[in-house]
C-alpha cells in the first residue's frame, strides 16, 4: 500500500470520541495504577506525533491520542481472564463499531514490532513505542525498558526471554525512525512532556 492508500485509510477510520474512550474505560474498569500508566503513554505518543505534524509528513493526531489512551483498556481483564490484551482490545472496539481502530491497537503488543512493515502505520508505532518507554507510570529509556522485561518477564523461561530478545533490534530501529521524523537530537526528556 503507497503512502497515498494509507492516508486514505487512515482519514476513513472511524476513531472513537473522548467520551466514547472514557466511557470504555469505565466500562472495563481500568485500575488507576493502568490509568497512570495510560497518561504517561499518551504524553510520550502525543508529545512525538506533534513533533511529526511540524514535519511534512502526514500524521492522524487523533489517531495517537486515542490508540495510547486505550492501549491499555483491556489488560486487567486480560490478567484476571487469562488472554492477549492487544487482541481482547481489538475485540472489544470492533463490536464497539471501531474494527480499524481495534486493529491498531491490536499491534502495540511486543511482538508485534517484528511484524512492521511499509503497510504498517506510524500511528500504531508510535503508540507501539510509546507505551515501550513507560515502566509502570514513569519515563525510561529504551535501554530500560529492556532490562525491566528481561529481568521480570524473561526470568519466566527461556522462552520468554528469547521473545522479548528477538523485538530488542526492531526496537531500536523502531525508535530511530521515529526520532528522525520527529527531529529529535536526542532522547526524550520528563520535561519536554511538560512543555
Amino acid at each position: 500500500m503507497n503512502q497515498v492508500g494509507k492516508m486514505n485509510k487512515m482519514n476513513k477510520m472511524k476513531i472513537p470520541s473522548l467520551e466514547e474512550c472514557n466511557s470504555i474505560i469505565e466500562e472495563y474498569k481500568v485500575p488507576e495504577h493502568i490509568k497512570s500508566h495510560i497518561a504517561m503513554v499518551r504524553k510520550i505518543a502525543n508529545f512525538l506525533a506533534k513533533k511529526i505534524s511540524k514535519t511534512e509528513k502526514e500524521i492522524n493526531l487523533d489517531l495517537v491520542d486515542k490508540g495510547a489512551l486505550l492501549h491499555d483498556v483491556m489488560k486487567m481483564y486480560c490478567v484476571e481472564n487469562n488472554c492477549r490484551h492487544t487482541e481482547e482490545a481489538s475485540k472489544v472496539l470492533s463490536q464497539k463499531g471501531f474494527p480499524e481502530f481495534g486493529k491498531v491497537l491490536e499491534q502495540h503488543g511486543l511482538d508485534e514490532v517484528n511484524q512492521f512493515d511499509a503497510k504498517t502505520l506510524l500511528e500504531a508505532k508510535i503508540v507501539w513505542y510509546a507505551d515501550k518507554r513507560v515502566n509502570h507510570d514513569k519515563l525510561v529509556s529504551l535501554i530500560a525498558r529492556y532490562v525491566y522485561l528481561k529481568n521480570k518477564y524473561g526470568s519466566e523461561s527461556d522462552k520468554k526471554m528469547k521473545q522479548i530478545i528477538s523485538t530488542e533490534e526492531n526496537a531500536k530501529k523502531i525508535e530511530k525512525e521515529i526520532f528522525e521524523l520527529a527531529g529529535l537530537k536526542r532522547d526524550i526528556l520528563e520535561d519536554d512532556l511538560n512543555g
